[in-house]
């Protein structure tokens, strides 16, 4: 089984309203209105590593409310400087977005504890079973439990050589809990699963 651990933070749906207020043409998403809610699509990134490893979400599947549109923007610049990190193949700079006592659980139930706990087993998988590899993402939600606590759920793959859409076999479902403390944002608990249709084992 090829190891996939699909991570990292972005935008995406809640219940409730979204602000009144629209974020810059300098914020890295867009906000459009839509009823009592509202739609986010991230800016393409400026980096070609990262515009490679950029994730297809459509506007129609990634929607926010109830966030600010700084806390959304902080969000996806997460999200972004993971991706930029994962494609140079840079476990640190990956789990730098991640508290000090941060808690991951990868796709194979490994649970990785710390920031350099994650960084140090990350920087591993990157030389070997993840080399040349990008994460994908087609599905994403975002929901504010509070005002300093989103669950972020994603849905996504690592895609291997030229591989340009998930397989079935590599195609997971990832839960993220992003804390907010002294105005900074950082993911504090991370749990990957393999997707797997009712019947199938």
């Amino acid at each position: 089984m090829r190891l996939a651990l699909a991570a990292g933070l972005g935008t995406a749906s809640i219940g409730a309203a979204a602000p009144a207020a629209t974020a810059s043409p300098a914020d890295l998403m867009t906000r459009v209105a839509v009823g009592a809610s509202a739609v986010i699509s991230p800016a393409t990134p400026s980096s070609t590593d990262v515009a490679k490893a950029s994730s297809p979400v459509s506007a129609d599947s990634v929607q926010a409310s109830a966030g600010t549109p700084a806390d959304l923007t902080a969000l996806a610049r997460i999200r972004s400087r993971q991706e930029s990190a994962w494609v140079r193949g840079d476990g640190r700079a990956y789990a730098a977005e991640y508290a000090p006592e941060a808690d991951l659980v990868n796709i194979l139930g490994e649970h990785l504890h710390g920031r350099e706990g994650i960084a140090t087993a990350l920087q591993r998988y990157f030389r070997t079973s993840l080399r040349h590899t990008r994460p994908l993402v087609t599905e994403e939600t975002v929901r504010f439990v509070s005002p300093v606590t989103a669950v972020i759920v994603r849905k996504g793959c690592v895609l291997y050589g030229a591989e340009k859409a998930c397989r079935a076999d590599t195609l997971s479902v990832n839960t993220s809990v992003a804390v907010k403390s002294g105005g900074e944002w950082l993911l504090t608990s991370f749990h990957n699963t393999l997707v797997r249709p009712p019947g199938r084992s």
